[in-house]
């Protein structure tokens, strides 16, 4: 006999996760190069530096794929954050050598504490691909793109709490603990 669950927790009702869209979110970097001749290719590894490289026909451009995880469709819209900065010394500097936008071609502007937006539609469930586009003329350099604030602490997977990065009084938003720095863009 197979035990029966129920619909769920009522206090996890209206809590959501959001997540890259990879193959093993425990072990899994992804990386993106961007060339000077507008090249670009990704690879996803057990770190930084391994995987198979695959380019990509869209030039100028590294598509990074978010996933939303949600079983139910609301009234309301969940909008969940992400954030693009340097990564040690580059100096690379947004709407200038590289821009942000959704799948569209929306060009997304960061909020005052430097946060991109993407909202769900009625929060229901997928995958929306985030677009960094090089400038031409923009030096070298590497950007991360993350789901956690980068002045917030490191989430613990022992601390659901430590894992949100957006609530409201309708719904919270979480990450997936082990998405933490997991992405990188080099322009090279």
């Amino acid at each position: 006999m197979y035990n029966v669950w129920d619909d769920g927790l009522p206090e996890m009702e209206h809590v959501y996760y959001i997540g890259f869209y990879k193959s093993n979110l425990f072990t899994d970097f992804l990386s993106y190069e961007v060339a000077q001749n507008g090249g670009a290719r990704w690879r996803y590894g057990g770190n930084a530096t391994s995987g198979t490289w695959v380019e990509t026909d869209e030039q100028w451009v590294a598509t990074i794929p978010l996933q939303f995880h949600s079983e139910r469709v609301r009234t309301y819209d969940a909008v969940t954050l992400f954030w693009v900065y340097n990564l040690d010394e580059s100096t690379l500097t947004a709407n200038s050598d590289y821009t942000v936008a959704l799948e569209n071609g929306t060009v997304l502007m960061p909020s005052a504490n430097g946060a991109y937006s993407v909202t769900w539609p009625q929060a229901k469930k997928g995958i929306q691909n985030i677009k960094i586009k090089r400038s031409a003329t923009s030096p070298s350099g590497t950007l991360r793109l993350n789901l956690y604030s980068p002045s917030s602490p490191i989430p613990l997977a022992t601390d659901p709490s430590s894992a949100i990065q957006n609530k409201t009084a309708e719904y919270e938003i979480r990450c997936m603990t082990f998405d933490n720095d997991r992405v990188s863009i080099t322009f090279n």
